[in-house]
């Protein structure tokens, strides 16, 4: 069972007809009491905004740099990415939309908070690719030296 985030969000205000604003997007959601913005990752509890995906990671993933927009900062490195459900534009050629367009509460994430067991999760992905980086290396070592 996957436990409540109540993780404060900033970026909001409370408007003259009793709903609460959520200003960090151009949507300017206005939710009523436990309702939750268009990005489903927003939520008006009592009297304050909270962020329901807090520490609830969809996924891990090492990848290469060059996937990134910062592929030119280290060319031939890896880079950790991750995300949570929820998404706030609903494009229509989203590759991820089925965590895009989901509540936090329909996926069930590996770990749900910072602490030991994803370092040790990170860990062990980190390892991995640089196996697999390795045994790609002499792999292709070998077929050029043929």
């Amino acid at each position: 069972m996957m436990q409540d985030s109540n993780y404060p969000a900033r970026y909001w205000h409370m408007i003259e007809d009793g709903r609460m604003q959520c200003d960090l997007c151009p949507r300017d959601c206005r939710l009523h009491e436990g309702q939750r913005g268009a990005c489903f990752v927003r939520m008006r509890q009592g009297e304050q905004m909270i962020l329901t995906t807090y520490g609830r990671s969809s996924g891990f993933c090492i990848d290469p740099i060059e996937k990134k927009p910062l592929n030119h900062f280290y060319p031939g490195s890896s880079v950790l990415s991750f995300g949570t459900a929820g998404c706030n534009l609903a494009c229509k050629f989203c590759q991820n939309w089925d965590i895009s367009q989901s509540s936090p509460d329909d996926i069930s994430p590996p770990y749900q908070t910072p602490d030991g067991r994803l370092i040790d999760y990170l860990l062990n992905k980190y390892e991995t690719a640089k196996k697999k980086a390795v045994i790609i290396d002499q792999a292709e070592k070998m077929s050029a030296s043929v």
